[in-house]
């Protein structure tokens, strides 16, 4: 095996091993932006103040890495 392909299947192996954001993270860019939107739209009456039940549900799953 070349040193190239090597450093290849060293750099896939690597990539793999990262983390995969969350489809919050990648919508939003960050998981306190989707916060910060969902607090601002339940105070602007824009969403019901249940909704703040659903982003606890979610920091729960972002904090345990159920998106992985």
């Amino acid at each position: 095996m070349s040193l190239r392909a090597l450093q290849r299947r060293v750099k896939r192996i690597e990539e793999g091993r990262k983390p995969r954001p969350s489809p919050i993270v990648i919508w939003f860019g960050s998981w306190d932006a989707f916060v910060d939107g969902a607090y601002a739209a339940v105070s602007a009456g824009a969403l019901d103040a249940e909704f703040l039940d659903v982003v606890d549900a979610l920091r729960a799953w972002e904090a345990s890495g159920v998106w992985q």
